[in-house]
C-alpha cells in the first residue's frame, strides 16, 4: 500500500517540478533575450547569468551549457540533451526540441535571428507551462488519489 501511495505522490511531485522548471527556463530565456538585445553577451557568461537565482536543476542546466560552451573543442550539437541529462531537467518533448533548436544552434544567427530563436523557444515554454498550469491541481490530485486507491485495492486483495 505504501509503495502505491508513494508512486502517486511522487508522480504529483514530478509534475509540480516540471511546472517549476518550465517557469524558471522561461524566465531565464527572457533574461537572455535582454542581455543579447542590449549587450551582445557571449554564450558562457550569458548561461551563467541565466542560471543565477533559479531552481537547482535549472541552475545546473545552465552551468553545464556554460561548461560545454567554454571548451576549446566546442561543438554545440547535442549540448542541450547533455545538459538535461547531467542536470536532471526533464522536459516534455516540445519544450526539449525548442531548447535544442536554440542552444544547439546558438551563435549561427545574427543578433535578430538569435532573438527570434529565443522568442520562439520562450513562447513554446510559456504555452506548455500555461497548459500545465490549467491542469496542475487536477492532475496532481488524480495521481495522489490513484496511488491511494491502488494501495487500498492491493490491501483488500492481500487480506
Amino acid at each position: 500500500m505504501a509503495a502505491s501511495l508513494w508512486a502517486g505522490f511522487h508522480a504529483a511531485l514530478r509534475l509540480r517540478r516540471t511546472h517549476e522548471t518550465l517557469r524558471d527556463l522561461a524566465s531565464a530565456l527572457e533574461l537572455m533575450a535582454g542581455e543579447i538585445s542590449f549587450a551582445a553577451t557571449p554564450l558562457v557568461p550569458l548561461c551563467r547569468r541565466a542560471g543565477e537565482g533559479k531552481s537547482e536543476p535549472v541552475r545546473s542546466f545552465f552551468n553545464v551549457l556554460a561548461r560545454e560552451a567554454g571548451k576549446p573543442d566546442f561543438a554545440p550539437e547535442g549540448m542541450t540533451r547533455l545538459a538535461c541529462a547531467e542536470s536532471g531537467v526533464v522536459l516534455p518533448e516540445p519544450a526539449l526540441s525548442g531548447m535544442e533548436r536554440l542552444f544547439d544552434g546558438f551563435g549561427r544567427y545574427d543578433r535578430e535571428g538569435q532573438l527570434r530563436q529565443l522568442r520562439l523557444a520562450s513562447g513554446e515554454l510559456a504555452e506548455l507551462n500555461g497548459a500545465l498550469t490549467e491542469q496542475l491541481d487536477g492532475r496532481c490530485r488524480t495521481y495522489e488519489v490513484l496511488g491511494m486507491t491502488v494501495g487500498a485495492a492491493m490491501l483488500v486483495l492481500v487480506l
